[in-house]
């Protein structure tokens, strides 16, 4: 009796810990936020970057100042993450999230410089505010250059409408890119400068419907 007794008065201490425990794993899962601020018209302009890059494959969510709606991007609205995973300038990767009409799709691409680029197959997306996409990659579908133990990305939106007759693009960071180190690789402390980001250039991203 007095051992149920017990475990009946120490229940809600167990919930409450872990209650916490659920709460920041959850809370630690966010290592890389950004913040951009409202200064760009047209559905798409970011307020904030969060990456999620442990547990499991990095996801990035992507949130807006404004609303919008899967209909309402049909075809005019597009969110890209470049992905940086080799020496040189520009991204070899890049994820790509549009609306179907329906629905939000996600799909892979390899960047060529000297042609179309490559379709690599599609990505999971959830949506969980209309102001907000989430996108997620496993790092063993994207080709690592040499021994590159960290990848650039950045993330950039373009919308087309009433209110942006020429494509209103908007970039997070505004230059440079943000680096991640792959799992496992990250450097131990020494004397040594952790990578910085280099300016890289936008490529000129042709968007169109998957095949």
């Amino acid at each position: 009796m007095k051992w149920s007794r017990f475990l009946r008065a120490a229940a809600p201490l167990v919930v409450a810990l872990a209650t916490i425990a659920i709460l920041a794993a959850v809370a630690g899962a966010h290592h890389t936020d950004r913040l951009d601020p409202n200064d760009t018209i047209g559905k798409l302009d970011v307020s904030e970057v969060r990456l999620a890059h442990t547990p499991g494959p990095p996801r990035w969510t992507v949130e807006t100042f404004a609303q919008w709606g899967t209909r309402e991007i049909w075809d005019r609205g597009y969110i890209v993450i470049m992905l940086d995973t080799a020496d040189g300038a520009g991204p070899e990767h890049y994820l790509l999230v549009r609306s179907s009409g329906r629905m939000l799709v996600g799909s892979l691409w390899r960047v060529r410089s000297g042609g179309s680029d490559v379709y690599l197959g599609s990505l999971e997306v959830d949506r969980f505010s209309r102001r907000s996409a989430t996108v997620k990659v496993a790092l063993s579908r994207l080709d690592f250059g040499g021994k590159r133990t960290f990848y650039r990305w950045w993330v950039e939106t373009l919308f087309s409408g009433d209110t942006c007759r020429r494509t209103c693009h908007d970039r997070i960071p505004n230059k440079d890119a943000l680096v991640q180190w792959r799992p496992g690789m990250s450097p131990t402390p020494s004397p040594s400068p952790s990578p910085s980001p280099s300016p890289s250039p936008s490529p000129s991203l042709s968007v169109s419907p998957s095949p």
